[in-house]
């Protein structure tokens, strides 16, 4: 039988570690979900800036005189281009940090948890164990004096029916 309140119970370290998976499962889902989030409104943000920066340029190219200005047109919309996807890196290297430093705190947090629960568990059981020991010591010197007694009885009783015969 298995009983709730006794933190060495086999059924509740299952549960207990059930739970745990469960929560770090969640954990996984919710940062997936967050991850996916992120990136798709990432993704429409710099879509949006491109077509922006796109539409700019194509405007300009209109309105520009000669070579000099297709090539000076043609120069902002590459410095653009890669000014954008360079803050568009460094932006998602930093979500992705950020990211991972929390996941990390939060599996070291759970890691932590986990052995603390693991080591007063460990306790508990050392502790019963150490009272089974000293309960069957106990009985064991309670056996060995009543053993004693009986034996001095039974000299006692074969001394006087020796003494009698």
């Amino acid at each position: 039988m298995s009983n709730p309140h006794n933190p060495s119970d086999p059924d509740q370290t299952v549960s207990q570690l059930v739970q745990s998976l469960a929560q770090s499962a969640e954990s996984g889902r919710a940062l997936v979900e967050g991850m996916s989030v992120f990136a798709k409104d990432e993704s429409l943000r710099f879509v949006n800036l491109r077509l922006e920066r796109n539409g700019a340029a194509l405007d300009k190219l209109q309105n520009c005189h000669g070579i000099p200005g297709l090539i000076g047109v043609q120069q902002e919309w590459l410095r653009d281009f890669l000014q954008d996807y360079a803050s568009q890196g460094m932006r998602m290297m930093g979500a992705w940090r950020g990211l991972t430093k929390n996941v990390i705190e939060s599996a070291a947090e759970n890691a932590a948890d986990n052995i603390d629960r693991m080591q007063h568990q460990a306790s508990d059981v050392a502790h019963q164990a150490e009272d089974a020991i000293h309960r069957a010591g106990n009985a064991g010197y309670q056996a060995a004096q009543q053993a004693d007694e009986q034996i001095g009885n039974i000299a006692q009783d074969m001394n006087n029916n020796y003494i009698q015969h």
